[in-house]
């Protein structure tokens, strides 16, 4: 039997649900070892062994949803369950971090290169997002296994695209100054506002003695 097979996939609001049928030892194996409560894992992994993989739908999703579903298959079907644990999810028994799931996505799957792109711009957006995409299913399966969670605290992760992530981190980094407050509560747009310009007026002060 194949390790995962696509089955369906449906729309919910701005997100994408994709489940795929995952093969019995596997879903075992995770509900054996998983730290996630009987009705967390449920949100993730049900009695059929139907993983939901969760997406932030994109402008290209749907031109790029069936060669995403195809690259996921090949790499989870090209050996055995052993193979996609020890090898896919860990490396030999060691959980394997984001940016190492990334690396071997490129140096053994041929996807696109991500850290080479940030510095091309005209890097194609859909196979950044096959990449992205295809890394993240790798991720969150494994987060099955390895998240420290909190009993009582269910949460559901969503793969955001990696547009969504670049433009996160160009607002970032476009941020000057950082007002730190005691309790954000009590302070409303105005008195941000009044903030600010008591600490441009001191910066300008500081200047002005220089």
């Amino acid at each position: 039997m194949e390790n995962v097979k696509f089955v369906r996939s449906i729309e919910n609001g701005n997100e994408m649900n994709l489940y795929f049928k995952i093969c019995d030892k596997l879903a075992d194996f995770v509900r054996k070892n998983t730290c996630y409560t009987e009705r967390g894992l449920s949100l993730y992994l049900d009695k059929h062994n139907e993983y939901c993989y969760i997406i932030r739908r994109s402008d290209n999703y749907e031109a790029i949803q069936k060669d995403l579903v195809e690259t996921i298959e090949r790499i989870s079907n090209e050996k055995d369950d052993a193979y996609f644990y020890n090898h896919l999810i860990t490396d030999n028994g060691y959980p394997r971090s984001p940016r190492e799931i990334h690396a071997l996505m490129r140096t053994e799957y041929g996807l696109a290169d991500i850290d080479e792109a940030e510095n091309d711009e005209e890097s194609d957006n859909k196979d950044l997002d096959i990449e992205w995409w295809t890394a993240h299913f790798f991720i969150q399966f494994g987060n099955l296994l390895f998240d420290k969670v909190d009993v009582g605290n269910d949460m559901i992760h969503t793969a955001a695209s990696k547009s969504e992530i670049t433009s996160l981190l160009d607002m970032i980094k476009s941020i000057d100054k950082i007002v730190i407050v005691d309790d954000v509560r009590k302070y409303g747009p105005e008195d941000i506002k009044k903030l600010q310009e008591e600490l441009d007026s001191t910066e300008d002060d500081t200047e002005d003695d220089d």
